[in-house]
């Protein structure tokens, strides 16, 4: 197989979800065991993810890995109970945020207790998108503080939302952005004003969430999809309709075609997937390192979807 277009980094979301029934530890090792097989060695986590139950699990499976063969991150800001049942992912009762120094430092301590190492790689503020000040004044700080003890390596901000990445990255020094899901083929809010601001300053972007949830995998018809957490809407499925029948003009999956459209972009260092089984990593591989012809990209524009690959 040749290399995919763009590196990849493996979110580890799934090992803290508590909403439906978590995987168990064998399929964990069993996913954990053939993403590093297929050469992966970028992965990511949160405490929000189970309260600690997705660090706590990925410590595990790194135990023994010598810890100069990956890269790893974790997050500071949105926290929930540990194995909290999840009934709303976007705003889950119980969950809370703190973008304070004091929470900060104790947060990453205790991430690095969890995840059984001495230091992150990155270290992101996550979804402060209704208090981009506190994170300025407390959390950020706080991180560039770990970042000189040599206890995280870069400092960057996670969120949905390309407006809070472009108000924080305006203020402050940043190293990465995660931006989940706001360049895709359902939303491309990231391309006029944030990802020229990251060329500009040389921040690496990290994009997750390339499906929006599940739509842009699964295709309109699937009844468990989702679009951003949610079940989609009528125009969002009818969307995603046209969307796959262009593609299908051109022999290309919607799924190839989400994944190329993400990772085209030249603000875009790497792509972030979920966990997933060894077979559907191996679709997204494979997908990644097949070509998709360069007239999909016009017939996308008649849908009022811009090229990737456009300059404002």
């Amino acid at each position: 197989m040749s290399q995919p277009i763009k590196p990849l980094g493996l979110g580890f979301g799934l090992l803290g979800t508590s909403n439906v029934a978590p995987i168990s530890d064998a399929q964990a090792e069993a996913m954990f065991a053939a993403a590093w097989a297929m050469g992966l060695r970028r992965f990511d986590t949160a405490p929000l993810y189970g309260g600690g139950l997705s660090e706590e699990r990925l410590g595990r499976l790194l135990r023994g890995v010598p810890r100069g063969d990956y890269l790893l991150s974790s997050k500071v800001g949105r926290y929930r109970d540990y194995a909290a049942r999840i009934s709303n992912p976007k705003a889950n009762p119980g969950d809370w945020r703190d973008y304070s120094r004091d929470a900060t430092l104790r947060s990453v301590e205790q991430s690095l207790t969890r995840l059984g190492t001495d230091r992150l790689d990155i270290a992101f503020v996550h979804d402060c998108d209704d208090d981009p000040d506190a994170a300025l004044d407390g959390a950020l700080p706080a991180l560039a503080e770990l970042k000189a003890q040599g206890v995280v390596g870069a400092l960057g901000v996670g969120s949905n939302f390309a407006a809070t990445h472009l108000a924080l990255l305006r203020e402050a020094e940043l190293d990465v952005l995660m931006v989940a899901g706001r360049f895709t083929l359902l939303d491309q809010s990231a391309a006029p004003d944030l990802f020229p601001l990251c060329r500009q300053r040389g921040t690496q972007v990290e994009l997750a969430s390339p499906f929006n949830s599940g739509i842009l995998a699964t295709g309109p018809d699937d009844p468990a999809t989702r679009f951003d957490y949610q079940p989609p809407d009528a125009a969002t499925r009818a969307k995603v309709h046209a969307i796959q029948k262009a593609c299908a003009a051109h022999d290309v999956t919607l799924k190839r075609a989400a994944l190329h459209y993400s990772a085209a972009h030249p603000a875009v260092t790497r792509l972030v997937l979920g966990l997933t089984a060894p077979a559907g990593l191996r679709s997204n591989l494979a997908d990644l390192s097949a070509p998709v012809p360069a007239a999909l990209w016009p017939a996308l524009a008649s849908l009022g979807i811009p090229a990737p690959t456009e300059q404002p």
